[in-house]
């Protein structure tokens, strides 16, 4: 894949590990502050808020990943401008809605608003889902560095200064004020996006005219956002069922602790799929089978190395790790290891749902995910009520582990039949 430098894949993993130790840094912070109880609502709000701005995103910002550069490649400078526009009006009204939807009811919990840290999070939803689209835009204009900066690094900084500072005021840190730390990262990150689209963007498309195409482009997302609404729930949804039926409530910071650490490598997944995947496009318009192949060698050679040695540091010192949040957590050590090994096998083989989708596989997709995630679902009200955090790990990496290693080997045969084509 030309586009995709060796230089740039460094930069990327780079920004994933900073990314990483940032966003722990925060947690270790606030964990410690707040104490197992105080952690367990923001942990909460911040996986509900996190589902909650994949809805509000609409996925527009993944299918500009494929759009963008088709339209690029064929000149379709008014198209691109007018999915911009479009992604943005779309982002703003949905995030209204979801924001509605979801705050009004909480007014009448028992008479009263039933989760503040939650509540004032939503305020931030649209500029979450402007942030993740608007990234991934300029992704699509071929500038991965600055895309994963604002994501990666600008915006877990932001929220870890600032979270800091708080902590050293004679101000108590509760819940909400730790979430609005988190808010107002994003706020950054927002300025920042918008500031880099504009540099990124090609002059044909800032200049011209745009053109709606908007029902084709609704039916277009759909599939993009379905999946990627069921893929944050398969993430996320574990602390949200374990706060529900797990009747000690320190558990659930413990397993949100340890599905933070154990999710680490899927951060690495997430910045080198948007680096890869607009060359996919294209090899994919060009039915360039022997290039798509040579570019997932290239990505498995270094996501292999980083799996190996992320795998080796979570056995030998996943205890030592946990013990930075607070003896408490480090019983959460084989929930670690367990989702460590199944997130891993997700990041191997995360490119493979893109691909299948960019090859009109999105209703094989959008069911063998959402046969995952009731799996989980199902699995984890039973396993976590009887092994807290370990059964909840046990219950996303089973359906996960199944999940990717068949698309991995689908995605695989679809490419195998498009070179037996030619």
């Amino acid at each position: 894949m030309s586009n995709v430098s060796n230089k740039n894949v460094i930069a990327l993993l780079l920004f994933s590990v900073g990314s990483f130790a940032l966003s722990y840094a925060t947690a270790i912070v606030f964990a410690r502050t707040l104490g197992a109880n105080g952690y367990d609502d923001y942990a909460v709000a911040v996986s509900a808020a996190a589902i909650l701005s994949t809805l509000a995103e609409m996925s527009t910002g993944k299918y500009a990943l494929r759009i963008i550069p088709a339209y690029t490649e064929s000149q379709c400078w008014p198209l691109a401008s007018g999915y911009l526009r479009f992604s943005i009006y779309l982002i703003f009204l949905v995030s209204l809605l979801v924001a509605l939807f979801t705050v009004l009811p909480e007014f009448f919990v028992d008479g009263k608003f039933g989760n503040y840290a939650l509540g004032l999070l939503i305020l931030f939803l649209p500029v979450m889902a402007w942030v993740g689209a608007g990234s991934e835009f300029v992704m699509a204009n071929q500038a991965p560095i600055r895309s994963a900066f604002v994501t990666r690094l600008l915006v877990p900084g932001t929220t870890l200064v600032i979270g800091v500072t708080w902590v050293s005021l004679p101000v108590e840190l509760t819940p909400p004020r730790a979430v609005l730390c988190y808010g107002i990262g994003w706020l950054v990150g927002l300025i920042a996006v918008a500031w880099f689209l504009s540099q990124t963007m090609r002059l044909e498309i800032r200049v011209a005219r745009p053109e709606y195409r908007p029902r084709e482009w609704l039916v277009d997302v759909l599939p993009f956002l379905f999946f990627a609404l069921l893929v944050t729930v398969l993430a996320k949804v574990g602390v949200i069922i374990l706060e529900i039926v797990y009747p000690q409530e320190e558990m659930v910071a413990v397993y949100a602790v340890a599905a933070e650490t154990g999710g680490f490598i899927y951060v690495v997944a997430k910045s080198t799929d948007k680096m890869f995947l607009p060359d996919v496009s294209l090899l994919i318009e060009r039915r360039d089978v022997a290039g798509i192949f040579a570019g997932n060698r290239r990505r498995w050679t270094w996501i292999g190395s980083i799996c190996v040695l992320f795998l080796l540091a979570v056995f030998f010192f996943g205890k030592d790790i946990l013990l930075l949040f607070g003896e408490e957590f480090v019983s959460g050590y084989p929930a670690l290891c367990i989702i460590a090994v199944a997130t891993s096998v997700w990041t191997m083989a995360s490119i493979a749902p893109s691909y299948l989708k960019y090859v009109k596989k999105q209703k094989f997709v959008l069911i063998v995910t959402t046969l995952t995630v009731v799996a989980h679902i199902g699995l984890c009200i039973p396993l976590g009520y009887w092994f807290g955090a370990t059964g909840a790990a046990l219950s996303y990496a089973i359906p996960v582990i199944a999940m990717y290693l068949t698309m991995g080997v689908i995605a695989t045969y679809e490419a195998r039949k498009m070179e037996n084509s030619e």
